[in-house]
């Protein structure tokens, strides 16, 4: 085991408590238990693309009209099976990603009709799209769907960039897309741009940020190029002259995001997420609790995180042969790893609001986590406290999308990692 797996497994050990085990094993219907709490968020992975991107960590295949019909039956019956299990749940949103979920927009009012039908939702819905694929027959569609929070995946105006990272548009098609856009009402449009390109300077990253300021959405969403270590690092080396990014010029990228960003009247709502004042934040992982739909898709119940089998064919075999939940593996979660997790979130949202915790877990969140705060005022990673919420600054922010790098997404990347070469794995230690 190498230095950073020691001081890693020592450190969440230490946060999370020595009875807590990250291991992920194979679901088994007749011994493992499913429950879930009475107020979550839902999810549902579209695996679809027809530009499969290299640097793209998620979950996804080629396009295939009838394999797309295949699966949109096998979701539906997912989601009768779900509202059978959980009468009593209520759904506050809806986060539909893929892939490109606009590949199946007709097949997602069937899908979207499903789950009215069978669960107790009412709530936003937010979906990912690209460029390639906003139209104003599309946009009219969503609409149509009730979709109220809209990312389009732009990251970058500049051509030569886009062609590095293997997307299959340019310059003059995103502001094709973008203004089509002006015309239709979503409480939040979001772009997401990606920062430490293959050879990007300050100044080309400044230009990015310029343009996108241009169109005046409502949130801008920077990741750095390899926040998602899915594929190995030799996959990655397919895009011309890509290199890992050095970490101060990283830093001074991110600083620079941040402090322009922050001039314009954009303020941080995740250390990647930047909102104009009074706009609705865009985002898919910091709800509470989650049921995750589809192929790949993940659920956190507060007992449990799981996954659904990394495979449409072995998914839609579940459901029209098995008769049962697509599940593939669980990892049990202890009271102390909860209140880790909600702390990590919290963090990444750049605020930490104390009665949220206590209303939560009926605990004082300064004595469960004395030394994390103790180390964030001495590094000086947040501003002074004023009420009952803790605010990270610029260089708190920066440490927290750093973390997510090398322990979160780590953990996210092997276990997706595997899953793909293998649907069913009988166990993945984190």
């Amino acid at each position: 085991m190498g230095l950073n797996a020691v001081l890693t497994k020592s450190l969440r050990s230490y946060l999370s408590g020595r009875d807590s085990q990250y291991v992920f094993q194979k679901f088994d219907p007749a011994v493992d238990a499913f429950s879930f709490p009475p107020r979550g968020g839902l999810y549902l992975h579209i695996p679809f693309c027809k530009n499969l991107c290299p640097y793209c960590p998620y979950f996804k295949i080629p396009y295939e009209a009838e394999k797309a019909r295949q699966y949109k039956e096998a979701v539906r019956k997912e989601i009768r099976m779900y509202g059978r299990m959980l009468p009593g749940a209520r759904f506050t949103s809806l986060y539909v990603g893929g892939g490109t979920p606009t590949l199946m927009i007709d097949e997602l009012f069937e899908i979207i009709g499903e789950l009215r039908n069978n669960f107790n939702f009412d709530g936003p819905i937010g979906l990912e799209t690209s460029p390639g694929d906003i139209t104003e027959t599309n946009l009219a569609k969503l609409r149509a769907l009730g979709v109220n929070l809209l990312s389009v995946g732009v990251q970058s105006f500049q051509d030569r960039f886009l062609r590095s990272i293997g997307r299959n548009y340019g310059g003059e098609e995103i502001a094709r897309a973008l203004g089509a856009l002006k015309k239709f009402k979503f409480d939040t449009v979001n772009f997401d741009l990606i920062f430490v390109l293959p050879r990007q300077t300050m100044r080309a990253l400044e230009d990015d940020i310029r343009k996108a300021l241009g169109f005046r959405p409502d949130q801008i969403t920077y990741y750095p190029l390899f926040t998602f270590p899915y594929t190995s690092i030799g996959e990655y080396r397919k895009l011309k002259g890509l290199k890992l990014p050095n970490v101060f010029k990283r830093r001074a990228m991110y600083y620079r995001i941040y402090d322009v960003l922050s001039r314009e009247g954009y303020a941080p709502t995740s250390v990647w997420s930047f909102n104009r004042k009074g706009t609705v934040p865009y985002s898919s992982v910091t709800r509470d609790f989650f049921l995750g739909l589809g192929a790949g898709a993940g659920t956190y119940t507060r007992e449990g995180f799981y996954f659904n089998i990394f495979s449409v064919e072995h998914y839609n075999a579940f459901l029209n042969q098995e008769k049962r939940l697509p599940l593939a593996l669980k990892m049990n979660v202890s009271e102390r790893m909860a209140k880790l997790f909600w702390l990590y979130w919290r963090f990444y949202e750049t605020k930490v609001p104390f009665e949220d915790y206590r209303r939560l877990f009926g605990r004082d969140l300064e004595e469960d986590f004395a030394a994390v705060f103790k180390v964030v005022k001495l590094l000086s990673l947040a501003d002074d406290q004023k009420g009952p919420v803790l605010r990270l600054n610029k260089a708190g922010s920066h440490w927290i999308h750093l973390l997510q790098n090398y322990f979160a997404l780590n953990y996210v990347s092997k276990i997706w990692k595997i899953c793909k070469d293998n649907p069913l794995p009988q166990q993945i230690a984190i």
